[in-house]
């Protein structure tokens, strides 16, 4: 038997020597107590040698090579501190044809990005589909798959004026619910897309279980088919808002597979000067957002813009012209702790006093420490190449495999 054990000793140390050099990953303490009864001759675990072997050469036993248990051998991780991560997925949109900010920033961050959501579509109120132009749809696809990263088509409503509510006429019709999922599938499998997100906004409140009904369809058709179907939902605290009382929460989370909660804009063009995203603000319509919703179908919106308020109206800015304007007029970019957002006011040239109030990665950070806490599925960026850069190395550090 000392021979034997001998034996082991030696083969288990090849085994760790040669898995050093394998890709690792975490395993449950399950795991580890079934690979120790077998080296200790325990007969409760079942596991043989070959076993043990294997499983090191697979590199699916250790963490990493170091001081340890068994000498020299294992380190062993904590409880629980196995993740995969946090889901990052980013919309993507080009305001006009030679616009490449979006795919820009999708490039330099393959290893971060999982998803992305292509804004090229739009429904009308008879179900029909129009494409929004921008770059090559099939080359940008290409590069996503090329990199392992998803593309869901982005699809709003249409809201012509003087004609009515054209998200009404859509989800109040059932012929054209009818065109547009068939439309919508058609768009899908001609761009080798992996889902839709239906980003129906202002809809009427009345049309909120028509809204429902065509979730339902929608999935319905698509998701057998293997495609994710995915929606946004406008933030809120009570069922008494008319901006968002047309998202049954607790509906579409039965029948969607992943639900964006926008939280951003909290003020904007309709409001006075303040933040975009308070923190405060976001995690009071995340927590309501959870009663309803289970954590892994939910989707935290991250804004990567800012507002500047004047006089003369209200501008949305990204993140780059804001700098600008902070170098131009030499601003002093305050911190207001309360809602944890960046601001400052300058005076134009035209002598306006302007107040801008953004995001940064120093404000991401709230909201991505809010992601962890009550645990959620992942965030969604709007839009990629507004942003500040350094919210990719935030990601990475709050969002990663830990």
């Amino acid at each position: 038997m000392t021979k034997y054990r001998s034996f082991i000793s030696i083969v288990v140390m090849i085994a760790v020597l040669t898995t050093g050099l394998l890709p690792m990953t975490t395993v449950n303490a399950a795991s580890l107590n079934s690979i120790f009864s077998s080296l200790t001759g325990s007969k409760s675990s079942g596991i043989g040698l070959w076993d043990v072997l294997i499983g090191l050469f697979v590199g699916n036993v250790l963490n990493k090579v170091g001081s340890g248990a068994l000498g020299g051998g294992f380190s062993l991780p904590e409880s629980g501190g196995s993740s995969s991560g946090k889901e990052v997925m980013g919309f993507y949109a080009e305001w006009w044809d030679t616009d490449t900010a979006s795919y820009n920033v999708m490039m330099k961050n393959t290893d971060t990005l999982k998803t992305v959501i292509p804004y090229w579509a739009t429904l009308k109120a008879d179900g029909s589909l129009s494409d929004r132009g921008g770059n090559d749809h099939v080359k940008v696809v290409q590069a996503a798959i090329k990199h392992n990263i998803k593309t869901y088509l982005l699809v709003n409503n249409a809201t012509e004026k003087g004609s009515g509510s054209p998200v009404h006429a859509l989800l109040s019709d059932s012929s054209a619910r009818g065109n547009a999922i068939d439309n919508l599938e058609i768009y899908l499998k001609k761009y080798k897309l992996n889902g839709v997100n239906i980003d129906f906004e202002l809809v009427p409140p009345e049309d909120k279980d028509n809204l429902t009904i065509f979730m339902q369809e929608l999935s319905a058709r698509l998701a057998p088919q293997g495609y994710t179907v995915s929606i946004d939902v406008f933030p809120k605290t009570a069922e008494n808002d008319d901006v968002s009382i047309a998202y049954d929460y607790a509906k579409l989370a039965k029948c969607v597979d992943k639900i964006v909660i926008m939280t951003y804009d909290n003020h904007a063009v309709w409001s006075g000067a303040g933040p975009i995203a308070d923190a405060k603000w976001v995690e009071e319509n995340l927590k309501y957002a959870l009663k309803y919703i289970p954590k892994n179908k939910l989707y935290l919106g991250i804004a990567g813009y800012g507002y500047d308020w004047s006089s003369k109206g209200v501008e949305s800015l990204e993140y780059g012209p804001i700098m600008n304007l902070v170098k131009q007029f030499r601003a002093d970019v305050q911190w207001d702790e309360p809602s944890k957002t960046p601001w400052f006011t300058y005076e134009g040239a035209d002598g306006v006093t302007h107040t801008v109030w953004y995001e940064n990665k120093e404000s991401l950070k709230y909201k991505l420490d809010l992601v962890n806490q009550y645990d959620i599925a992942g965030v969604a960026l709007w839009k990629l190449g507004e942003e500040d850069p350094g919210y990719w190395q935030v990601f990475k550090e709050k969002l990663g495999r830990r």
